[in-house]
């Protein structure tokens, strides 16, 4: 009863934090059946509730025991159906396992998972054991692979699916960003004989299938450097949309990370820089095989590094997104922006203005409260659910009182059906009104100073052939191998742009597989 209560308040919440949460894979996700739900770490609360509301189907989490010490939390942990998972660190933090600490002090969580298993139930576990800021994937425990092998030769569970399940934060501490779900292959209990399987092999597996769904990096400055050069060059090559209609996701840029470090990976020591280069931006037919040996990969690597870095300098310096060098400054695509924004405002801008003036007070009070003492990355975001949870609720209740004791009942019902709608519409018309005024002021700076737009999109489009240039050489390091050079996509239609088709002209998509 209570997890039906709680999913759809976390769905909220999501969607009032974040700006998108998109998933990718859901179709891998059995719905029937027994199923562990393996994720990755990285933002305490919030993944379990990205779990809870992406997946389609009700979901029993393990938590660690020590949040039941608190009656009251304890009390409601149960009633949504968590199990208390007693980790080896909370009974003995100084004393690693096996060693001093006695395995079977989790018997009894152990029965509870299996019980739920042989009922067809879903069960999430993060097998990392803890939540954590660190740019990769820690070494998972042994617990996973533990109970489903329990559940399987001592409990007889039959069909038992473990789902690794990757969860990427565009910046988790920071609201009104992006965030991806991805499932990966399942690993199907089935397969992997009784007399065959250790825990060892198990985990390693269930490693291995976490970290081809996750990104994975050496150090947190690497991470921030390969994100923003595969949002940028996301933008690059996809068409100059109109607002609103934006064509590349998160799914897309974590794509381009992700063959991008691949690619890096076939150079060692100076030429770092390689991991700017997508297979995606290959624009030629055909099949290419070219020897690296004699080109001058250093100097143009370094030139290719600091002046991506200028550009984006620039555009900072000149308050642009790179979204919008490419936008048409004409008038006709100027009045149909103002028409198109203007009657969205007249629709839109009441519904969320209203969501603005019942909410603000709650909200603000939230995030004061959530960024006071924050000592990880993984705080803000839970701190802001929880104290928004709390305050929005009480709000809810005094206006909704106050409105009764003016009003009546019926409007006091009337109000109250109206605050969740236009705070959800406040959020994301919040998000197209700055992406619309960043558009707007690109538009009169290019129409004022049609110069500096020419040599903007001159640099970026050196950059975008300069990336071509050096994808065909990191394919080509590896000379046993023919790759396939993607056809160019097809120009998006007029109603989606802002500019006309012929200027609109990328490269295609990253295909969704590797090089």
């Amino acid at each position: 009863m209570l997890y039906s209560v709680l999913r759809p308040l976390a769905r909220i919440a999501l969607g009032w934090y974040y700006e998108s949460v998109e998933a990718v894979g859901l179709e891998r996700i059995p719905l029937h059946g027994p199923v562990f739900l393996a994720g990755n770490h990285p933002n305490a609360m919030m993944d379990a509730l990205l779990i809870g509301v992406l997946v389609p189907r009700p979901v029993r989490m393990l938590a660690k025991a020590t949040l039941f010490d608190n009656p009251v939390a304890g009390a409601v942990l149960r009633a949504a159906g968590v199990i208390p998972l007693h980790r080896a660190r909370d009974v003995a933090p100084d004393i690693a396992p096996p060693v001093g600490v006695d395995l079977s002090r989790n018997a009894h969580s152990f029965r509870a998972v299996a019980d739920a298993l042989a009922t067809n139930g879903a069960v999430v576990i993060f097998p990392e054991g803890t939540s954590h800021d660190d740019p990769q994937l820690a070494p998972i425990r042994t617990g996973l692979a533990r109970m489903a092998l329990e559940a399987r030769d001592v409990h007889a569970v039959h069909d038992i699916t473990i789902v690794p399940l990757g969860i990427v934060f565009e910046a988790k501490e920071t609201p009104r960003t992006r965030v991806l779900l991805q499932v990966g292959e399942p690993l199907r209990l089935n397969d992997w004989p009784a007399e065959h399987t250790s825990v060892a092999a198990l985990t390693s597996e269930i490693h291995r299938r976490l970290r081809d769904v996750t990104l994975n990096f050496s150090s947190p400055e690497e991470s921030a450097r390969l994100l923003t050069l595969a949002h940028a060059l996301g933008v690059l090559f996809t068409p100059t949309r109109r607002i609103g209609a934006e064509s590349y996701r998160l799914a897309d840029v974590v794509q381009l990370v992700k063959r991008i470090h691949r690619a890096a990976s076939r150079i060692t020591g100076e030429f770092q820089i390689v991991e700017a280069v997508p297979a995606s931006a290959l624009h030629t037919t055909g099949s290419m095989r070219i020897g690296a040996r004699d080109v001058k990969l250093t100097t143009r690597v370094q030139q290719f590094e600091k002046r991506f870095a200028a550009l984006l300098t620039q555009l900072t310096r000149e308050r642009l997104a790179l979204e919008d060098v490419a936008v048409e400054p004409g008038s006709g695509a100027g009045a149909r922006f103002a028409i198109r924004e203007g009657v969205l405002a007249l629709v839109r801008g009441p519904i969320g203005m209203w969501g603005r003036v019942n909410h603000w007070l709650p909200i603000t009070l939230t995030r004061t409260l959530a960024l006071r003492g924050v000592k990880s990355r993984d705080e803000p975001a839970m701190r802001s659910v929880l104290f928004g949870l709390m305050l929005v609720l009480t709000f809810y209740a005094l206006q909704t009182s106050l409105v009764a004791w003016l009003l009546g009942g019926w409007w006091a019902l009337a109000y109250a059906i109206t605050l969740v709608p236009s705070a959800s519409s406040d959020f994301r018309y919040g998000d197209r009104t700055r992406r619309a005024r960043e558009r707007a002021r690109a538009y009169f700076r290019f129409r004022k100073e049609p110069a500096l737009q020419r040599a903007l999109m001159a640099e970026a489009a050196w950059v975008r052939e300069e990336a071509v240039a050096l994808e065909v050489i990191m394919l080509a390091m590896n000379p046993t191998t023919e790759y396939p050079i993607p056809e160019p996509a097809s120009p998006p239609s007029a109603a989606d742009t802002d500019r006309p088709g012929p200027s609109a002209t990328r490269v295609a998509a990253p295909p969704s597989g590797d090089p």
